[in-house]
């Protein structure tokens, strides 16, 4: 079990990995749970793969970088949504669908793009 805690009342416990900010200037606190694949493989998961998705209180950057990790694409968030809270639970949806849902669009990784323009 990992807690972390940040200036005077953020504190969380998780089974993985976890981490707390707090922002003194608006007395805000912000603490999330890790798995304990953070900064593992990519899984590179195609658009049609099947998911769920269950968030609860995430920025919008927050979920898309995640989203980014498992998918053969880049994620792209509009600038002006970056810190907008989602919440919301998708049970056996497309990658597709759940990306709509978000509000997200994709490209072609850049990884992909330096291939194909060899």
């Amino acid at each position: 079990m990992a807690t972390c805690s940040a200036g005077p009342r953020c504190k969380i416990v998780c089974s993985g990995g976890c981490g707390c900010v707090y922002v003194y200037e608006e007395d805000t606190c912000t603490c999330e749970c890790f798995d304990s694949n953070v900064g593992g493989k990519n899984l590179s998961l195609s658009l049609g793969s099947k998911i769920d998705v269950s968030v609860k209180g995430l920025p919008l950057a927050q979920l898309a970088a995640r989203f980014d990790r498992l998918l053969a694409r880049e994620v792209l968030v509009p600038a002006s949504r970056t810190r907008q809270k989602v919440s919301l639970q998708l049970k056996r949806v497309s990658f597709a669908t759940a990306l709509k849902t978000f509000g997200l669009q994709t490209r072609t990784s850049k990884k992909t793009r330096r291939k194909r323009a060899r």
